[in-house]
């Protein structure tokens, strides 16, 4: 009915109107809350029934801390890689045994927070990266760090390790690889966390969010000068 209800504390009589000839049950108030707006009496009636009406349902703060991470759009990485030359026909390519390095941009991994309300009760989720990892399509298992990992640039060396953590050595070239190319897939890790307004806190199962690059890994020849 929309409003608030409650048994009238001063039961009409049975033989009044309202009871409707029935001897059971109760005599209840319908009153609408108006802020203030209305004046007293005009903004509600009253009615039978054989049982006191149901409450509404108690308001589960876990299901609010779903339908808050439903809002959320959770980034999937962006897809940096160093060496990133390209080949003669215009293929992007790394090295074999180079330190390949990998990140994404920091904007991708960031915390992320939502809240959701339903009947005077809220829930805020929060969405965290845990890990950035790279999976390099060779076969191999999926390397991570724990953070964004950082670009390269030129006056890290061309042969050096990545600071953060984030890099992969390819030990063959993807020469028997379908189309002479390697599909590797970045992956970013979030943690899942709620609170909510009744004092009840939670988890929810991790999430992973992807992104595919594909390249060649080419074997280059050296030069020494002595």
């Amino acid at each position: 009915m929309q409003c608030y209800v409650e048994a009238m504390a001063h039961q009409p009589p049975k033989n009044s109107p309202i009871w409707g000839g029935r001897t059971d049950g109760a005599i209840y108030s319908c009153l609408s809350y108006t802020g203030g707006g209305a004046f007293p009496g005009t903004n509600g009636f009253t009615f039978w029934s054989a049982t006191p009406p149901a409450a509404p349902a108690a308001i589960d703060p876990a299901q609010l801390a779903l339908q808050a991470l439903s809002t959320l759009t959770v980034p999937s990485p962006t897809t940096g890689r160093y060496p990133a030359g390209t080949l003669q026909d215009g293929q992007p390519f790394t090295v074999v045994n180079a330190y390949t390095w990998f990140w994404t941009d920091p904007g991708s991994f960031r915390a992320l927070t939502a809240r959701a309300d339903a009947g005077g009760v809220w829930a805020e989720v929060s969405v965290a990266p845990t890990a950035l990892s790279f999976t390099p399509g060779d076969g191999a298992s999926a390397v991570s760090c724990p953070g964004p990992g950082v670009v390269w640039q030129p006056g890290d060396g061309v042969w050096a390790a990545s600071p953060a953590g984030c890099d992969y050595r390819y030990p063959h070239s993807s020469i028997h690889q379908a189309d002479g190319r390697v599909t590797a897939t970045y992956g970013i890790q979030w943690s899942v966390t709620w609170t909510s307004s009744t004092g009840a806190t939670g988890t929810l199962p991790d999430l992973t969010t992807t992104s595919n690059a594909t390249f060649a890994v080419a074997e280059v020849q050296s030069v020494v000068i002595r």
